[in-house]
């Protein structure tokens, strides 16, 4: 017995919330979405149109799979920000739509700016490439640098920015953090990084599904700021004037990070601290000052 559209959907939705998943009927539509590669409207006009066998099949394996608490984005190979779809796989952290209140940020400054000079980026732990793929997309001019440890992540980056047309504009490196610039004479205009800043002792607590992305791009030390530390350690030696620290920080982590940079003296200006859709401080912009005759530009 073949089922329609509206009937596949009905029971994926209730196995679905039968197994504690909030976003139910979301989740079902995007999962047949992407079997039947059309687009969910189609649903809502055909939908007493019957599914093959394959297409129930498959469908219903991917339902499964999701009822575990496997992320979304690992069922279906993608994930949208700012406008662009990026290939994700298991083993890389997945987007978050707060994240691109970063790059527009960055972008913001990068026009207030009006720099003449060939705009140089550096993404600490570039994950898929949604940060710094996203700015080469918007700054059409600039030349990026992405750094992750995880040598799957920065592959997933060279696909991605393949598949985007930005890869000749685009420089990847396999390390961590500055480790992998020492011995250079790199400076860059803009530093953007998304670090892993939830505390170790919280991660047992995360919801199911984020406890499947990798626990590397998650952990932030006991309190959460172990990268921070460790961005702000260099960061001296590698930004440019003008020049912008941009960082995505947890919640009530904001002050903290704050602080961190007041351990350079006259480097930065006042920090701004910026919200999420959902009123949290998330994040925190340096820019660095005038510098003085004796310190590098």
């Amino acid at each position: 017995m073949f089922l329609s559209i509206t009937e596949a959907l009905k029971k994926a939705v209730s196995f679905l919330k039968s197994r504690g998943v909030a976003s139910a009927r979301l989740d079902a539509e995007l999962l047949l979405s992407f079997v039947m590669q059309k687009e969910r409207l189609y649903f809502y006009s055909h939908g007493e149109e019957l599914l093959s066998r394959e297409i129930w099949e498959n469908y219903l394996a991917l339902i499964k799979r999701r009822g575990a608490r496997e992320p979304l984005a690992y069922l279906t190979g993608e994930k949208e920000f700012m406008g662009i779809s990026f290939a994700i796989e298991k083993g890389v952290l997945i987007p978050r739509p707060e994240t691109e209140h970063l790059v527009e940020k960055v972008i913001s400054w990068v026009k207030e700016n009006k720099l003449k000079e060939k705009l140089q980026i550096l993404d600490l732990g570039t994950g898929c490439g949604n940060i710094v793929l996203s700015l080469l997309v918007f700054l059409p001019s600039a030349l990026a640098t992405g750094i992750d440890l995880a040598e799957k992540a920065v592959e997933l980056t060279r696909r991605n920015a393949i598949r985007l047309g930005v890869e000749s504009r685009l420089e990847l490196r396999c390390g961590r953090y500055w480790k992998d610039l020492e011995g250079t004479d790199r400076r860059f205009h803009i530093v953007v990084s998304n670090p892993p800043y939830i505390p170790t002792s919280f991660l047992p607590s995360l919801p199911e599904e984020v406890r499947r992305e990798p626990r590397q791009a998650l952990d932030g030390g006991y309190d959460g700021l172990n990268s921070y530390r460790e961005i702000f350690r260099r960061i001296s030696a590698y930004l440019r004037f003008p020049g912008l620290l941009a960082l995505e920080v947890g919640a009530g982590q904001a002050e903290d990070v704050c602080k961190m940079a007041e351990l350079i003296p006259n480097f930065f200006k006042k920090p701004k601290i910026c919200k999420d859709y959902a009123g949290i401080d998330r994040l925190v912009l340096f820019e660095r000052q005038v510098p003085s005759p004796f310190t590098p530009s």
